[in-house]
C-alpha cells in the first residue's frame, strides 16, 4: 500500500508542475543569425516570451534544431545553467546577466546606457570601452547587435519584411 501511495504522490506531481507547458503570449517568426564564438546559426525560427520568460526555437530546413529557453534558468541542448554562467559562456564575461534576454525581446541593454534615438529611425545604444565595442539597434521589424571586439553578433528580422524585399 505504501508503494502505491508514493507512486501517487509522485505521478501526481508530475502532472501538476514538473513537465507543465509554458505558455507564450507573444509568439513570431523571425529570421535569426546567431554568430559567437560557441553558437552559429542562420534560418528561421521562433521567438515567443511571456514576460521574463524567454524561448526562441531555431529551424533549418524546416526542421528543429535548437531550443533556448530563458527563464530562471537558460536552457539548451547541451543542458541547463544560470543565466549568468549562459551569458558567460556564449557572449562575454563583460555582460550584465540578462544580455541575451533583452537582446531576445528588443529592450534595452546595460540599463539604458548610451542610448540614442536619432540613429536613421532607430533606437541604438553604443556602448565601448577596453572590453567591448557594442552596437545594438533596435527599429520596426528588425533587431541589430553587434560587439566587434568579442567577435558576436545576433540579427533579427520579421519574416515578412524579408519576403518583401525578394
Amino acid at each position: 500500500m505504501q508503494k502505491f501511495s508514493i507512486l501517487w504522490a509522485s505521478t501526481l506531481i508530475l502532472f501538476m508542475g514538473g513537465c507543465s507547458v509554458k505558455h507564450y503570449s507573444i509568439s513570431s517568426p523571425k529570421v535569426i543569425t546567431i554568430k559567437s564564438p560557441k553558437l552559429k546559426f542562420s534560418d528561421t525560427g521562433y521567438i515567443r516570451y511571456e514576460g521574463d520568460a524567454v524561448q526562441v526555437e531555431l529551424f533549418t530546413a524546416g526542421v528543429a534544431v535548437e531550443k533556448i529557453s530563458i527563464d530562471e534558468k537558460v536552457c539548451v541542448s547541451a543542458g541547463c545553467m544560470s543565466e549568468e554562467a549562459f551569458v558567460k559562456e556564449y557572449l562575454s564575461e563583460y555582460y550584465p546577466r540578462d544580455t541575451m534576454r533583452r537582446v531576445l525581446q528588443g529592450t534595452p541593454i546595460f540599463g539604458g546606457i548610451g542610448r540614442d534615438e536619432t540613429c536613421s529611425g532607430a533606437v541604438c545604444q553604443f556602448i565601448r570601452n577596453d572590453d567591448m565595442d557594442i552596437m545594438y539597434q533596435r527599429k520596426d521589424n528588425e533587431i541589430l547587435f553587434k560587439d566587434r571586439l568579442n567577435g558576436l553578433m545576433i540579427k533579427i528580422n520579421d519574416i515578412e519584411d524579408t519576403n518583401e524585399t525578394k
